[in-house]
């Protein structure tokens, strides 16, 4: 299994655990894990920063699941973590579940799909990968639509519309911070 579709995975599995949670959370309790799971994650990534033996152990034992630049960077999941804390506590619950699913899926989709079959590029990223984060976005949406999410379609739509631009704009900000915030951001506005 190439690391890609390791990483894949990992982001897709990980990256629902939290929306998924939400569900079955208080939003108190919810609140509270989340940004004590933070802070420790932070405080974690800051220590491996200062301490190269660490930073070395980490990286040698979570290799697959890392990119290069995490390295001396915040990783993807830390970005995924304050996004989600802040899209908690910014938006209402079924549309911080469903933005944070849209970077769980989209994301993960759309880097496969482009590494795999990914032929024409825009803006650094593939067309294709592009597409199929649109569409992974759309079908995420229906599928917590119909189990009872409270989201209008328009919504559904304009949210993976908005996660798949984030997405595919090359910004120096990670986008595991901007796909849920942009998408919970429209999906609001609507």
């Amino acid at each position: 299994m190439s690391d890609t579709l390791k990483r894949g995975l990992f982001h897709l599995v990980g990256g629902l655990f939290i929306p998924i949670a939400v569900l079955f959370l208080a939003r108190m309790v919810l609140l509270i894990s989340l940004g004590v799971v933070t802070f420790i994650f932070l405080t974690f990534e800051l220590i491996r920063f200062r301490a190269q033996g660490i930073n070395r152990w980490f990286f040698s034992y979570f290799k697959p699941l890392l990119r290069e630049v995490e390295v001396s960077r915040l990783t993807g999941t830390s970005y995924m973590l304050i996004a989600s804390l802040i899209a908690f506590l910014a938006f209402q619950r079924d549309i911080a579940v469903l933005a944070l699913s849209f970077l769980a899926v989209g994301d993960s989709v759309a880097t496969l799909v482009g590494k795999q079959v990914g032929k024409r590029k825009l803006l650094g990223k593939t067309v294709e990968g592009n597409l199929a984060c649109f569409f992974s976005c759309i079908a995420t949406g229906f599928i917590f639509y119909y189990s009872g999410l409270n989201i209008p379609l328009l919504a559904i739509l304009v949210g993976s519309v908005g996660a798949t631009i984030a997405e595919a704009i090359p910004l120096p900000v990670n986008d595991n911070l901007t796909v849920p915030l942009f998408a919970g951001l429209v999906m609001t506005a609507i």
